[in-house]
């Protein structure tokens, strides 16, 4: 995966965030809105998409690269 890939699903995932409610997530997951489950779900893409917007996007690539490359690798 190169850096323009990572570049698409950064822009995907934070354009979902940005434009989404709680309803849509749900609708889009296939979750229920009136279930715990689906609030806990809803507050861990909170968390990801905070942990996501720490990293730029080079280094995002760079980790995406070592993980497919060989264990050996590492």
């Amino acid at each position: 995966m190169n850096e323009e890939q990572i570049n698409h699903i950064i822009t995907g995932i934070m354009t979902f965030h940005w434009k989404a409610t709680y309803n849509q997530f749900c609708t889009i997951c296939g979750f229920d809105p009136n279930y715990a489950y689906s609030q806990e779900k809803w507050q861990q893409w909170q968390q990801l998409v905070l942990g996501l917007k720490s990293f730029d996007q080079e280094t995002l690539a760079k980790l995406v690269e070592a993980g497919h490359r060989s264990s050996s690798a590492l």
